[in-house]
């Protein structure tokens, strides 16, 4: 992606952007446009975000193309409930590492960053998504000569100091974002460096994300590079790669997630799994430390059989990962669960990676719903998935059948009386965890997806 003072001179076109006297960047389009649903402006924003700005409800906000919008160090976006955010091809907003966002939308108003292509006409992919870069620990350098605590975020270039993240703070804050929906972002720049709908790079704990939804990307839904940060409530809706994907460290929590993995096209150039979890992405560095492990609380992935591209997987754990998961049902998907290479069996041996309490599926055709041996190097996924760490094999979740595969309006919630309503683990008393959450899944008797939600197809 281009440096932002280079990609200023690919929109001469657009008016420069100033400021209103209301913290607020100054309008190149008349008043009462149709576009912005309280009446007000379409707001351009040209420029890098310096200082506290607020983005109001009654305009849209829109990311000008080939344009990285930075939110500098020091510097605070607050985004009204409501808001509406567009991004133009090849657009990104980037919360840079000292700044801070504070998108805090409502249940009847949630914040949305879209495409700005004309509803009904929406692509994925087409613009590059929401990017958080924080001071907390990562992996990515630290076996490096020489080592370092921070790193440039894969898209972008060492030319572009904003792109750096990473450091020694773990309980770094890099503000709230609740009550948002992020769609049709994220796409693979070259090879191996990708945009996602929502990127979180070396994000610290005091960073709050809760009810977030990331729908119709290109790439990932959303995926940590490191970091400590802790998420709640997320709906990752038909992504075309990984909906939850982790790497470089990540040591934070989560609880109540979804990914729904359906409507791909069959070319995708790679597989589209459930999660895709890696501590490293180098052999010599599959070790690093610190390791990505972190804890993860009641969790539905629904994958797709109709998927005829590259084959998929509930879940991929690799690359020296490790992690704690309960309370998952794994459903639909065309193979189960798969763990692979020797730093992987190290975790899984020392019970630093592990799944409990949890149900697997109609993934495959399989009585036990995992994946058939690996010419090389396999690892025996039964030695740990099995009845003793209470994993349940081909018991109906309870989870419309129709519904978990609906485009626009799907239904997560299990019926009455299902059985993933009961056999949970009961989560962690830490402040964190929602210690009563001891049923299978991610939703129990409450459906926490309702009002705030929205699948768009275009």
């Amino acid at each position: 992606m281009l440096r932002s003072s280079f990609a200023a001179v690919l929109v001469l076109a657009f008016a420069a952007c100033g400021d209103d006297g209301n913290n607020n960047p100054a309008a190149d389009a008349p008043p009462n446009n149709p576009d912005a649903p309280g009446g007000g402006q379409v707001i351009r924003l040209n420029d890098d975000i310096k200082t506290d700005t607020t983005l109001k409800a009654e305009n849209v906000y829109v990311l000008p193309r080939l344009r990285n919008v930075f939110v500098s160090p020091g510097a605070t976006l607050t985004i009204e409930p409501g808001t509406q955010i567009q991004g133009e091809q090849g657009s990104t907003l980037v919360i840079t590492r000292g700044a801070k966002i504070h998108a805090v939308g409502t249940v009847e108003k949630p914040i949305v960053f879209t495409s700005a292509q004309p509803s009904g006409s929406r692509t994925p992919g087409f613009w590059g998504g929401l990017i958080v870069l924080g001071a907390a620990p990562i992996n990515t350098n630290v076996l490096s000569t020489p080592p370092s605590a921070e790193a440039t975020f894969e898209a972008f270039t060492t030319a572009i100091p904003e792109g750096k993240f990473g450091g020694t703070n773990p309980n770094d804050d890099s503000g709230k974002i609740k009550y948002v929906r992020i769609e049709f972002g994220g796409f693979n720049f070259v090879a191996d460096r990708e945009f996602n709908n929502l990127t979180l790079c070396g994000v610290g704990s005091a960073t709050e994300i809760d009810f977030v939804q990331v729908h119709k990307g290109q790439d990932d839904g959303i995926e940590f590079f490191g970091g400590t940060v802790n998420v709640k409530h997320i709906v990752s809706s038909q992504n075309e790669d990984d909906g939850f994907d982790t790497d470089n460290g990540w040591q934070g929590k989560a609880q109540f997630v979804i990914v729904q993995n359906i409507s791909h096209p069959a070319t995708l150039p790679e597989a589209s799994n459930g999660y895709e979890s890696d501590n490293h992405g180098t052999a010599a560095s599959f070790r690093a430390d610190p390791r990505t492990e972190p804890t993860v609380y009641n969790v539905t992935l629904i994958g797709d059989h109709a998927y005829t591209g590259q084959k998929s997987f509930a879940a991929v754990f690799r690359r020296g990962t490790g992690g704690h998961y309960f309370n998952h049902i794994f459903m639909n998907f065309p193979q189960g669960p798969e763990f692979r290479d020797a730093e992987t069996l190290e975790q899984l041996n020392a019970n630093k990676l592990e799944i409990r309490n949890s149900m697997f599926f109609g993934n495959d055709a399989t009585p036990t719903n995992l994946p058939v041996p690996q010419a090389t190097g396999d690892i025996d996924e039964s030695l740990f998935l099995n009845a003793a760490r209470a994993i349940q094999f081909n018991v109906d979740p309870g989870l419309s059948a129709t519904g978990i595969l609906d485009k626009v309006k799907p239904n997560f919630k299990p019926v009455n009386g299902a059985a993933s309503l009961t056999g949970g683990a009961t989560p962690p008393n830490d402040g964190f965890f929602d210690t009563s959450a001891t049923f299978i899944g991610a939703i129990g008797a409450e459906d926490w997806t309702e009002t705030w939600t929205a699948y768009p197809q275009n």
